[in-house]
């Protein structure tokens, strides 16, 4: 037992080798700080250019820029340098960290592309050196760095680009737009200028010049649909574009008053386009209308099937028990008389109103039940619906008739109801009127009341100036 205490005791840990450092690839001095985000050290230094400090964290933790390429978005200084536009602090990050050129943060953006879009040569020449295939990287749009230097005007960006690597004048983004249709969209007469001279070397083909993005539209139908003259005019002399769109070109022009400018008129071709679009936009019209209409008839099935069953239902109790002032049990069908036409209550024979009562009554339980079977046919529907209806209307007035005592009466109760439906009718335009005059004297009152607070503080300062000796 002693022997293996001082077995121990020799070969104590902490004396025989030093304790290792506890790793956190994550590990930063504020502890509160996220693992998802850069250490804000060494992004300040990044967006002042700061390549003492930055000197300073490498000796603190060597690991700090490996760190950064393990986060879930790279944004990496290299990143927030290119945008502050801080070419020391640049170019000390891709003597580091080359790799960090290739990085897209959550925006899709390299490096190259924050400095193409915002015109920074000098960083873009600094990017290039890492190689020229940087400019075929793209965005989530499928943009490159020449396409924002295109949209931006960036001419001596678009001409280094270019310079390093041609092929990134045919990339196009997910809309099938290359670099010339993004200098026409966004009027970079300029750029575009400088795109279709360097194609002269590049596009043997006339493939970009002639390209079209995925709505079939040409540079040329742009510069034509967005009246740029200038590129009209630029691009009726290339020889590349093909053979019908040098047919498409306007060839009348209209001459303004007063200017040089020659306003091109439309030709046939472009006739014909935008009379297949029209057509298009028709059909496309009354298909969302037919669509429109489907869906609010199938909601009104539904309606349909739930008021039929009602009327069956109703319907057909009648028929099995008629109101005893239509049908009373001593009265008997006798093939001599249809019907009486008697004053005396006694009579055997039934009363004219009893077949009218059961001549609507049947009418509407037939129709009714039709329409359980076919309410989803739309023409059936609008012919057996209001015989239903009006079958129920005729039933219920021929009862009320027999229910009546006298004519006078029944004048009476029709009468009261068509007041009734007057009275709504105007209750609710009255109803109308009054939540109208009253929402506009409430807005009146409402912006007297700012009128009078914008004029007291106006006010104020005057009064305060006026106190002042």
């Amino acid at each position: 037992m002693r022997h293996f205490i001082s077995i121990i005791q020799i070969y104590e840990w902490p004396t025989v080798f030093p304790p290792l450092p506890e790793i956190n690839i994550f590990h930063k001095t504020n502890k509160s700080l996220s693992p998802h985000f850069m250490d804000p050290r060494l992004s300040k230094a990044a967006l002042l250019g700061d390549v003492v400090a930055l000197k300073a964290l490498l000796e603190e933790d060597p690991l700090i820029l490996e760190k950064v390429a393990l986060l879930p978005f790279a944004e990496t200084p290299l990143h927030v340098a290119a945008l502050a536009g801080k070419i020391d602090f640049v170019k000390e990050m891709i003597s580091r960290k080359p790799s960090f050129a290739r990085e897209l943060n959550q925006d899709g953006f390299t490096p190259l592309h924050i400095a193409a879009a915002i015109g920074n040569i000098e960083i873009v020449r600094e990017l290039l050196t890492l190689g020229g295939d940087l400019c075929l990287l793209k965005d989530k749009g499928g943009r490159n760095p020449l396409h924002y230097a295109a949209i931006k005007g960036r001419i001596d960006v678009i001409e280094e680009l270019l310079s390093k690597c041609w092929q990134a004048i045919k990339e196009v983004t997910t809309g099938g737009e290359s670099a010339l249709h993004l200098a026409v969209k966004n009027n970079q007469f300029e750029a575009l200028k400088v795109l279709v001279e360097k194609l002269e070397c590049y596009d043997d083909g006339g493939e970009v010049m002639n390209g079209k993005d995925k709505e079939g539209n040409t540079i040329l139908q742009l510069a034509v649909a967005t009246k740029q003259l200038q590129v009209l005019d630029l691009l009726k002399n290339q020889t590349k574009l093909d053979k019908e769109i040098i047919e498409a070109l306007p060839q009348d022009h209209q001459v303004e008053s007063g200017t040089d400018i020659m306003m091109p008129q439309p030709s046939q071709t472009d006739k014909k386009i935008t009379t297949k679009k029209s057509k298009k936009s028709e059909q496309a019209d009354a298909q969302s209308t037919q669509d429109q209409s489907d869906s609010i008839w199938s909601e009104v099935e539904e309606m349909i099937l739930v008021v039929a069953s009602l009327i069956a239902t109703v319907t057909y109790q009648a028929g099995l028990a008629p109101p005893q002032t239509i049908w009373k049990e001593d009265m008997k069908f006798d093939s001599k008389c249809i019907f009486h036409r008697s004053k005396h209550t006694s009579s055997p024979c039934p009363d004219v109103t009893y077949f009218l009562f059961m001549a609507f009554n049947t009418a509407g339980f037939f129709s009714a039940v039709c329409l359980i079977f076919f309410f989803r046919n739309k023409s059936t529907v609008q012919v057996l619906l209001p015989i239903s209806l009006i079958s129920m209307i005729a039933t219920y007035m021929t009862l009320s008739i027999t229910m009546s005592p006298n004519g006078l009466s029944l004048f009476i109760i029709y009468l009261v109801t068509l007041l009734i439906f007057v009275y709504c009718i105007l209750a609710v335009e009255v109803v109308k009127e009054i939540v109208h005059s009253v929402f506009l004297s409430m807005a009146g009152k409402f912006s007297g009341i700012l009128v009078s607070v914008r004029r007291k503080r106006k006010s104020s300062p005057a009064d305060v100036a006026k106190e002042d000796p």
